[in-house]
């Protein structure tokens, strides 16, 4: 055969200790690349091609791997950088959320929220414009504030970015930049320098029509105070009291307190819905309908509109015919005293008659404005718009001083009247425009006036009012045009208090409504859904505890009844309620939680506790299919095996009532366990296999686990024996004639401890949940040696050595013997017991009807008597010795008896086997009847050995 490249190279040898691998290998290589350049010094030019296209392809791929390594280099760059990134945004995650759900961070953003909502009433009602700075600064705050609040929830919070209470943060703070003096003044302020707007009759309503709304926006900021409070709620959610059943229960049942708090994400996604849903409903409302309401004073112009005209107009003659100045100035003046600013500030002097005090606008400044002009043009039409000092003087006294009209002027004080009369001095550049005119309010008067207005512009937009005639040319407005400045503080303070009032009572209201709108949800589907999310959870964490909330439930309906019969005995007794009918048919969510309570308990009570991680597993799963294959885990444990004797000839005999015959057992056997706090597992025909787990216990709970699985079969036994309706079984023909003098239910049982594997056995189509072991099998041969000792029951040295000197006392050592599965010999013990001694409970049955009620004070009752039993201070061996039945069951089993079986069973394990054959064949026949473990020991004695021990004897033998 042809040799490949590889074989044609040197071969390398490893136990050469003259050279290694790497030199060879280098030297093969080197040898490979002179040969090619001998060879390309005579070639032919296709060869040298093919050659140069071999290099160049060469060239490539070693670029190429270069490139590869680089790209290589930054991606491992790359995921580092990421892996930086997102620890760094995991931290930064963490602390925003803790941040933004910080208990004091929430206050304060609360009050913050607070301030923002009437921040901008509260401005208008106690202060003047030279505050809005201050103002201004706080309302900067609360947007910062805000932006860092919303900046925060979407690293912190995952499901808050773009979302509906996103939306609304954002608009809430966008709505604050209004509240900024500047921002307000260029929405709604209006200019003078437009000339539609000083024409129309409208702008002033629209501009409040929408600051309203403005203020509707503002009032999304009460989400914020409404989720709080909501939360708030949540959180202390309090349970309903508690109630005691009447006298057919003889001790109240404590209900398990719900110490979980979380929301259910049902619950979430449902309140945040319906939260949604009434702010969207309420804030439309709100925000909509003052836009469709046609305003009351767009009907007829206003006085200050008719009395700007009726000045213009008086002016204009004037200047055709001097002889009518008089009246030019007598239209200024009752502009003036109809709008009085002083009067408006007191009550009208007469209950009938009317004065400025009825309206919450007075005229404090007046003059005249130009917009094409130059400021001399306007001072030198000042001079003849101004008002005479006669004139004025002469209106003060006869017209504003008379009280016998139904509209009553009233007086100014002197400083204002020697003001008016005054040339026109005053001037004011207004939104660009300058204006020449006089102040009613030009300087501080102690008493009247406390804040001095000389210009229009010292007052917000929001507190003036401005009337121009409407009856001229627009060529003659742009020339010059009267102009009327109205102080609207008082309207805007009541405003602004009435603002304060609306945002309380839609807070009330929107809070109200969604207390309404939520309740019914809350009580017929949420609150539902909720309870059976727990339950599940709590069946989900431990599958065990279905059982409790059936009893739960049962209380709980108890309870419901009798209300119910209470509710029915009262309305029997009043008349009107008679024709009152209700509807008994429960509703489906308390259908299902009832199901998903029952389906607990039959997954309870059919996997029991060795299936418990099997159901948890399973449920803590998201995927839709059932693993019932799950993974075992090795438990520390007290393994039981008790067996019906003679089960087999019960089943000829009995056949279909067999079934009944093995519940009848089982239910003594489950019930005895449970109470000390044992696990039956399964019952395998006539088999029941218990465990007592120990796992995660300390030394004194194993101790007494240990004598509490004792005192199981101790119990058990005695029950078996005392039953009224297993003794039935001793008179049956068919068992007599099989089974004579020993007709009659009896159990044995073997006690071991180990280790075993929990879990699931079988396959996709039937699993049993159950525990393999070695342990296992060594607990049933223990059982399975009570037919070679003849007793009831045996226990192996691993238990033995748990218990207490008073409980080993109790127990007689038989044998020390093998048995397969175990690694060292195992000493056994009996537990002597006289079971002919006990006399069958005669007493009579109780007269009741075995239903649910009973079977819930039945398991209460083996509930107290359980943790009675556990929390026992005296140890299990004084428990057993105040029962009456011990008593007999023990008399028989003397200290001589005991005494003499001990000397002869050390001399059996010794080797002295003939000793130990006297003192045997005497505890034989000292109890009155035959003594199986000394039966036991003479028969293994006798046959083969003939009571000689065998040479390498020590005391152990194979089981």
């Amino acid at each position: 055969m042809d040799q490949s490249p590889h074989e044609a190279w040197p071969k390398i040898r490893d136990d050469d200790p003259k050279e290694s691998k790497e030199p060879v290998v280098k030297k093969a290589q080197f040898d490979f690349q002179e040969d090619r350049r001998d060879s390309s010094r005579s070639v032919s030019p296709i060869q040298q091609k093919r050659k140069n296209s071999l290099d160049s392809s060469q060239g490539i791929s070693r670029a190429t791997a270069s490139q590869t390594g680089l790209m290589q280099q930054q991606e491992e760059e790359a995921v580092k950088t990421k892996k930086v990134y997102n620890k760094f945004y995991l931290r930064l995650k963490r602390i925003c959320f803790t941040i933004v759900e910080n208990k004091p961070f929430m206050i304060f953003g609360t009050l913050i929220t607070v301030w923002a909502l009437g921040g901008d009433d509260i401005k208008l009602l106690t202060t003047d414009k030279p505050s809005d700075a201050i103002f201004d600064g706080m309302v900067i705050f609360c947007i910062v504030f805000f932006s860092i609040e919303v900046v925060m929830t979407c690293i912190g919070k995952d499901d808050y970015f773009m979302g509906f209470f996103f939306i609304l943060d954002v608009i809430s703070t966008g709505t604050l930049f209004m509240d900024l003096t500047v921002v307000a003044e260029a929405l709604f302020g209006g200019s003078d320098d437009d000339l539609s707007k000083a024409r129309s009759s409208r702008t002033a309503r629209v501009g409040a029509k929408m600051g309203r709304v403005v203020r509707v926006l503002r009032l999304i900021r009460i989400v914020k105070l409404f989720k709080v409070i909501s939360s708030q709620q949540q959180n202390q959610r309090t349970r309903p009291p508690k109630h005691i059943l009447d006298e057919d229960f003889d001790e109240h049942v404590e209900e398990e307190e719900d110490t979980s708090d979380k929301e259910s994400l049902v619950g979430k996604k449902l309140s945040a819905r319906m939260t949604q849903r009434t702010i969207v409903l309420v804030l439309s409302m709100l925000l909509f309908l003052p836009l469709l309401r046609v305003e009351p004073l767009d009907r007829l112009p206003t006085s200050g509109l008719f009395g700007s005209e009726n000045v213009l107009q008086a002016y204009l003659r004037s200047e055709h015919d001097p002889s009518s100045r008089p009246l030019y100035e007598e239209a200024v003046l009752k502009m003036l005293y109809y709008h009085n600013w002083f009067t408006g500030q007191q009550l009208c002097p007469g209950l009938s008659a009317g004065c400025s005090n009825n309206f919450l606008s007075h005229t404090f400044w007046v003059g005249i404005g130009t917009r094409n002009k130059d400021l001399a043009f306007l001072r030198n039409k000042a001079e003849n718009t101004s008002l005479s000092e006669d004139q004025v003087k002469a209106w003060e006294e006869n017209q504003a001083s008379s009280k016998d009209k139904m509209f009553i002027y009233g007086n100014m004080p002197e400083e204002v009247v020697d003001r008016l009369g005054s040339p026109w001095e005053t001037e004011c550049q207004i939104n660009g425009i300058w204006h020449i005119g006089v102040s009613v309010l030009g300087e501080k008067i102690p008493g009247k006036v406390d804040y001095a207005v000389k210009c229009p512009n010292h007052l917000r937009y929001n507190e003036v009012e401005r009337f121009t005639p409407r009856l001229l040319t627009l060529d003659a407005y742009d020339e010059w045009f009267f102009v009327f400045y109205n102080d609207q503080r008082p309207f805007a303070r009541s405003e602004a208090a009435m603002s304060i009032f609306t945002t309380i009572f839609i807070c009330v209201i929107l809070c109200i409504a969604a207390i309404f709108f939520t309740s019914t949800a809350n009580v017929l589907v949420l609150q539902p859904v909720e309870n059976m999310i727990k339950k599940v959870e709590a069946i989900r964490d431990n599958p065990l505890v279905a059982m409790k909330m059936a009893d739960d439930e049962f209380k709980k309906e108890e309870i419901a009844k009798k209300l119910k019969r209470k509710q029915a005995e009262q309305k029997c007794k009043d008349p009107r309620t008679l024709c009152r009918t209700e509807a008994n048919e429960p509703m489906e969510t308390v259908i299902l939680e009832k199901t998903i309570i029952k389906l607990g308990s039959l997954l309870a009570l059919g996997f029991g506790e060795a299936g418990a991680n099997i159901v948890s597993s399973n449920m803590h799963g998201s995927s839709h299919g059932v693993n019932a294959m799950v993974e075992g885990s090795r438990v520390d444990c007290i393994v039981g095996i008790a067996r019906i004797l003679n089960f087999t000839t019960a089943t000829e005999v009995l056949q279909g009532k067999v079934m009944t015959f093995v519940n009848q057992i089982a239910e003594i056997v489950h019930g005895v366990v449970d109470e000390c706090r044992g696990a039956v597992n399964k019952n395998d025909g006539d088999t029941f296999l218990i465990i007592w787990r120990t796992a995660g216990m300390e030394d004194e709970q194993v101790s007494k686990m240990a004598e509490m699985s004792i005192l199981a079969f101790a119990m058990v036994t005695g029950n078996i024996h005392r039953s009224p309706v297993l003794a039935s079984y001793r008179s049956h023909p068919g068992l007599q004639q099989r089974l004579k003098e020993n007709c009659r239910v009896d159990l044995s049982f073997g006690l071991h401890l180990g280790w075993a594997i929990e879990g699931a056995v079988g396959s996709e189509f039937k699993i049993d949940a159950s525990y393999i072991s070695p342990n296992v099998a060594i607990a049933a041969s223990v059982e399975r040696a009570t037919r070679i000792y003849d007793v009831n029951v045996l226990i192996s040295q691993t238990v033995v050595e748990l218990c207490s000197k008073e409980m080993v006392g109790v127990l007689r050592l038989i044998d020390k013997v093998i048995i397969k599965g175990s690694k060292d010999p195992l000493e056994l013990y009996a537990l002597d017991l006289d079971l002919k001694r006990l006399d069958v409970d005669n007493q009579p049955e109780l007269p009741i009807t075995w239903n649910s009620h009973y079977r819930f004070k039945s398991r209460h009752f083996n509930e107290v008597e359980k943790e009675k039993l556990w929390n026992e201070e005296n140890s299990i061996v004084k428990v057993l010795q105040r029962s009456r039945e011990w008593q007999l069951m023990r008399k028989e089993f003397s200290t001589q008896f005991i005494q003499t079986f001990n000397m002869g069973y050390q001399n059996y394990s010794q080797g002295e086997w003939r000793v130990a054959r006297r003192l045997l064949m005497e505890t034989q026949s000292m109890l009155g009847f035959k003594d199986g473990p000394s039966g036991a020991l003479l028969d293994f004695m006798e046959k083969p050995h003939q009571f000689e021990a065998p040479p390498k004897w020590e005391g152990i033998r194979e089981l």
